[in-house]
């Protein structure tokens, strides 16, 4: 069949058939952000990766497996927070590992402060500094605001000190404890607090490298020290738990993994590994597994893959697998 056309019914066809994109109207079969997701999967570039990575994540739903999302970069700056609040209580992730400032920057907009828009190609930051704001690229925000955040954690030092009985405590349990106390005075909405109603584990490795060390600064009260090693112990347990032994203290590949990044390993990023390629050889990705990597900004990508889950499962959907898989995580963390 050299030199003759290629088909989806030619036998020597190197993959599936790229298909041209469609607009379709609202009510239509395949419209709206789902049906458009489907569409993508069937493109090319990072469309084609966006469309892999919403039915990759589907399948993570409908089964039984551990879903764990990592989340870095200005994300809860940039209004992303709702969103994974939303994945928590619908029992789309089941463990979150997360940098200090997306679980502590949440809470300005909770307690009444905006967010304002900038040209970052215009914008005078020394004008920003004299008037009281801080800048994240495209938005700032109060720098008065900002610190009063920060002092708050303080009292969260304070009551953590009064009634933590022992001298450690884990980083996993912190956070934990962290997400009762907003919990309990109406910040409900932060992804710390969504963590705690939903016994979800929430893991900040660096918790100190954000506004959570300031509030310690200014406690009048420290303590228990935080055991952030014994959250690896933890993380084994659960590792030994949801994955086949494998080498050492390693547990077997993921079964899937998605990363969306705009960063590239061939300059060191992404610690010089992605998901589908040198991950595989640490043993931490398996070369038959869902890997999906999406080159694209996150503030764009994870809304339409919620947007997505939304209009697939429907308002009221929450994951069959959840409660078990918590009752297990659970007992994990215990000691």
């Amino acid at each position: 069949m050299a030199g003759g056309p290629v088909g989806p019914n030619a036998e020597d066809s190197p993959g599936p058939v790229r298909m041209p994109l469609r607009l379709r109207t609202g009510g239509s079969a395949g419209s709206g952000t789902s049906g458009l997701l489907a569409q993508l999967r069937q493109s090319a570039f990072q469309g084609r990766k966006l469309g892999e990575a919403f039915d990759v994540w589907k399948r993570m739903i409908d089964g039984g497996s551990l879903i764990c999302l990592g989340l870095a970069g200005s994300m809860s700056s940039a209004g992303m927070w709702p969103l994974v609040t939303w994945l928590v209580e619908r029992g789309y992730v089941d463990l979150i590992a997360s940098t200090s400032a997306n679980v502590t920057e949440d809470l300005l907009e909770q307690r009444g402060v905006s967010f304002y828009q900038v040209d970052p190609d215009h914008v005078d930051d020394e004008a920003l500094l004299a008037k009281g704001f801080y800048r994240f690229y495209d938005h700032v925000v109060s720098a008065a605001e900002y610190d009063r955040m920060e002092d708050l954690t303080g009292e969260f030092f304070d009551d953590l000190a009064r009634s933590w009985p022992g001298p450690t405590i884990a980083g996993v349990r912190f956070m934990r404890e962290f997400g009762r106390w907003l919990d309990a005075r109406g910040l409900g909405g932060s992804i710390a607090a969504a963590c705690y109603r939903h016994r979800v584990p929430l893991f900040v490795p660096a918790a100190p490298d954000g506004p959570l060390s300031e509030g310690y600064r200014t406690a009048r009260r420290k303590g228990p020290v935080v055991d952030f090693f014994r959250d690896y112990e933890i993380v084994l347990r659960i590792m030994s738990r949801y994955m086949a032994p494998g080498r050492g203290t390693s547990a077997s590949p993921h079964l899937a993994a998605i990363q969306i990044t705009t960063d590239n390993t061939v300059f060191g990023g992404l610690s010089g590994a992605g998901v589908g390629t040198e991950c595989i050889s640490w043993g931490k990705e398996s070369p038959t597994g869902w890997n999906v990597m999406v080159f694209a900004d996150f503030t764009i990508a994870l809304p339409l893959l919620c947007q997505g889950l939304l209009e697939h499962y429907g308002p009221a959907h929450a994951r069959a697998a959840r409660a078990g898989i918590v009752a297990e995580v659970t007992a994990l963390l215990d000691d």
